[in-house]
């Protein structure tokens, strides 16, 4: 069973009450558009009716919204930041204009990058050199977080590379501890406990005064000269290589 489908209507086809109907509800910005289509809009968008109920309309709408509209103490400042005076509004230029002068200050102070990655700031993967002029420029490289995140992991491995180390470390410590190949080296205080124990109890003689040149002239001690002596022949042997029997 065939359908009788006539041609597509077009907006023209519409009588003029339906396309000033559709024409109320444009905006100015809309209806500059529909008059540029053809004469027939044209003279429908510049009709007198339509910008009267136009006019109606937003009349209707202000008396409505007027009422309702906040005070103007609401919108002034701490309250809020909407409404701003005149003093208010210079005050804020006057503030981002100090703003700037300090950024543009600071920006041309602050340290080039090739001395940030001397200092282990900025890492050098993140940076790359710049083809005119020779210097190293932040960007074009690896990104900060793939950084970050390999050198977390390289931490990590460190760690568990030191957790297993340091057992290992302890038992062979512990075990050469136990065989006696680990032994504590003689403190001056033993050392000097076991040259009195040799001593046998004997009397301690002084070391200096009177008494050590006494002994020295009965010869219970050798002379400088006789250590010097001594000292000379046997320096003599050892260049010679001879060998006493």
């Amino acid at each position: 069973m065939a359908s009788n489908i006539g041609p597509p209507l077009s907006l023209l086809a519409l009588c003029d009450e339906l396309l000033l109907l559709i024409c109320s509800s444009l905006d100015i910005p809309e209806l500059l558009s529909a008059s540029r289509v053809c004469y027939r809009l044209r003279s429908i968008a510049l009709d007198p009716i339509l910008h009267a109920h136009r006019l109606q309309y937003a009349s209707v709408l202000l008396a409505y919204s007027l009422p309702q509209r906040p005070s103007l103490s609401s919108l002034l400042p701490p309250i809020s930041s909407i409404y701003l005076s005149s003093v208010r509004f210079r005050a804020r230029t006057l503030s981002r204009s100090l703003i700037s002068i300090k950024l543009n200050r600071s920006l041309s102070q602050r340290p080039s990058a090739s001395s940030l990655i001397t200092s282990n700031i900025l890492p050098e993967e993140c940076c790359r050199q710049d083809s005119r002029t020779g210097q190293i420029i932040w960007g074009g490289g690896v990104a900060p977080g793939i950084i970050g995140l390999k050198r977390k992991i390289e931490r990590e491995q460190l760690k568990d590379g030191l957790r297993v180390w340091i057992p290992r470390r302890a038992d062979a410590m512990e075990k050469r501890l136990r065989s006696g190949q680990e032994r504590e080296k003689p403190s001056v205080r033993s050392l000097v406990q076991r040259f009195a124990r040799r001593a046998g109890g004997k009397e301690r003689e002084g070391r200096w005064g009177k008494g050590v040149l006494e002994r020295r002239k009965k010869g219970n001690e050798p002379t400088r000269a006789h250590v010097l002596g001594l000292k000379r022949f046997w320096e003599g042997v050892g260049r010679s290589g001879s060998v006493l029997t």
